[in-house]
């Protein structure tokens, strides 16, 4: 398993390096094919829950939250349509279902979509290749951080319920290095090493809350993994679900110490 995830790694990591290197449209697309391939996994997921799910709908939505970025399209107007589409689906299908899908629809265009379209927006922000390879690391060192000691020194559980193999120890070990990582960052981008810290802490935090709602999300649903694509890694949607709830609180938290 773990020499899986190494190889794996190993050709994912250059390639969405590179797509940073690019930025502007090439990472637009790039990530936009990633997002669609976790909405087909968001469908599996789904149908094997036997819940109700509009894949074209949200797949729309998610790219038009990618494409808003470079063409500066208003970000209330696309949440508003996805809204309206969403609740415009419940007239073709039975009231029970309808509703069920358009709610299960409206939330993954926001998740996949909204929150995922983040990381362009950073690329885009000044020093913005550089930022945008420090939220992955910090996001890589966390996930790490919070395996092995969890797995050496772990002994209190974090959330039974959800995902019985963390415990708080492995938690703050990733928080730890993940503000390491955050001081890092702002050493390299000539920032005050509070600000690090500060980044640090909230990108380390808002992912692994991000990581046990996925996990929560395909108990829900009964699956093991939300795909296969990734060897050693389960899924795409597997692998970016920390980054997608810490995406859009590293961009207002940047936006906010004016690092623009």
């Amino acid at each position: 398993m773990l020499t899986k995830r190494l190889l794996t790694a190993a050709v994912g990591i250059p390639i969405l390096i590179g797509l940073l290197i690019f930025g502007g449209w090439v990472l637009v697309l790039g990530l936009g094919i990633l997002a669609s391939i976790m909405v087909y996994e968001m469908s599996r997921m789904m149908k094997h829950a036997g819940l109700t799910y509009f894949p074209w709908l949200a797949g729309l939505f998610v790219w038009a939250f990618f494409i808003a970025v470079p063409l500066a399209w208003p970000l209330g107007l696309l949440m508003a349509l996805l809204a309206v589409f969403s609740a415009a689906k419940t007239l073709w299908v039975s009231a029970p279902l309808g509703f069920q899908g358009a709610a299960n629809t409206l939330w993954s265009g926001l998740y996949l979509g909204w929150f995922f379209s983040f990381f362009v927006r950073i690329r885009d922000l000044s020093h913005g290749w550089y930022l945008a390879f420090g939220f992955i690391v910090v996001i890589w060192l966390t996930d790490t951080a919070a395996y092995f000691v969890g797995r050496s020194f772990g002994r209190h559980k974090l959330t039974l319920r959800v995902s019985p193999g963390k415990t708080w120890e492995g938690s703050l070990g990733g928080t730890g290095a993940g503000m390491l990582a955050g001081m890092a960052l702002a050493y390299g981008a000539q920032v005050p090493l509070w600000q690090g810290l500060l980044l640090g802490l909230v990108i380390s935090v808002a992912g692994q809350i991000g990581d046990l709602v996925e996990s929560n999300l395909k108990r829900y649903t009964g699956v093991k993994d939300s795909g296969s694509v990734l060897p050693g890694h389960g899924g795409m949607l597997d692998r970016f679900d920390s980054a997608l709830m810490a995406l859009p609180l590293a961009y207002y938290l940047l936006w906010g110490l004016g690092i623009r």
